[in-house]
């Protein structure tokens, strides 16, 4: 199935326990005012739209994420490509939080309608749907998998999701 080198876990382990840290804290602030929870879930989703924008090579800065969030407001200079990647990666966030609870069970339908709604209006003919071809990630050196072996990686994924064979912890806000 799935080969994990957790030595990497090792070099990890102070910020992983200053999560775990962080995660009883919270769970001893329990229960937060809705405010709280609503102004966490915001910062989180600006934060994480901005992060993984960026990665991907989007040049809005935070506080233009957030203008092109929470105002509604373009910015010169930038692409509609760019502006799209914010908000579909906002509403993507927003259909997570629906989907998400104790009893949740991944799917594929699930990590494709992300994909749907994260690509629209930027590539639709490939948003929502498994890769067809060969790609390459420019200056890594990774070499992602044949197209055709992608369904059954995604099914073996969701299997060890589920079936959390590494015992991790549910973080719930």
């Amino acid at each position: 199935m799935w080969d994990f080198d957790l030595s990497d876990l090792e070099e990890l382990q102070q910020q992983i326990g200053r999560l775990y840290d962080k995660k009883t804290k919270l769970e001893n602030s329990r229960p937060l005012p809705n405010s709280a929870l609503h102004r966490i879930k915001e910062d989180l989703t600006l934060e994480w739209t901005y992060n993984s924008n960026s990665i991907e090579g989007n040049t809005l800065s935070l506080k233009e994420t957030q203008m092109v969030l929470q105002e509604g407001i373009t910015v010169k200079g930038k692409s509609l490509r760019e502006h799209f990647e914010a908000f579909n990666h906002e509403k993507a966030i927003d259909y997570l939080y629906t989907l998400v609870n104790h009893k949740y069970t991944l799917r594929s339908i699930d990590i494709l309608s992300l994909h749907g709604l994260v690509l629209r209006s930027i590539e639709d003919d490939y948003a929502g749907r498994l890769r067809n071809g060969g790609v390459r990630i420019v200056g890594a050196n990774f070499t992602p998998p044949n197209a055709s072996k992608v369904s059954d990686l995604l099914d073996q994924l969701i299997t060890f999701v589920n079936d959390n064979p590494l015992g991790l912890n549910d973080i719930v806000l």
